[in-house]
């Protein structure tokens, strides 16, 4: 669930942004990372672009 729950968070974050009208999602920001943090030492890093809606 808790990949299905950062989608769903990140796809909330792109409708009410597109609501608003603002040209970036979330805070105004153009980049952003996302980290994921598993058993063990697993990592998984995904570099985020913010497009215009």
């Amino acid at each position: 669930m808790s990949s299905a729950c950062v989608l769903f968070i990140m796809d909330e974050m792109r409708r009410k942004s597109k609501e608003k009208k603002l040209a970036t999602s979330g805070e105004g920001l153009e980049w952003g990372v996302l980290f994921g943090f598993g058993p063990g030492l697993t990592v998984e890093t995904v570099v985020l672009h913010s497009l215009a809606a």
